[in-house]
């Protein structure tokens, strides 16, 4: 099973997923907003939100 980043935000929201070869796109239902693009990795079960920037972790490593 893979899960898509998608955002707590969005809980319960009616979204169309269009996916291609390499990226699944979650389309707001009603209004047409692109919620989250996704980089499909047959490798990962987690597949990140590629529209948002990455959360604390990266960045508390960084310093």
């Amino acid at each position: 099973m893979h899960h898509l980043g998608v955002g707590i935000a969005h809980r319960g929201t009616p979204v169309l997923l269009i996916a291609d070869d390499t990226t699944i796109t979650v389309v707001h239902q009603h209004t047409g907003e692109i919620i989250a693009t996704n980089t499909i990795d047959p490798t990962r079960t987690y597949w990140r939100n590629t529209q948002k920037e990455p959360g604390r972790w990266p960045s508390s490593f960084s310093q």
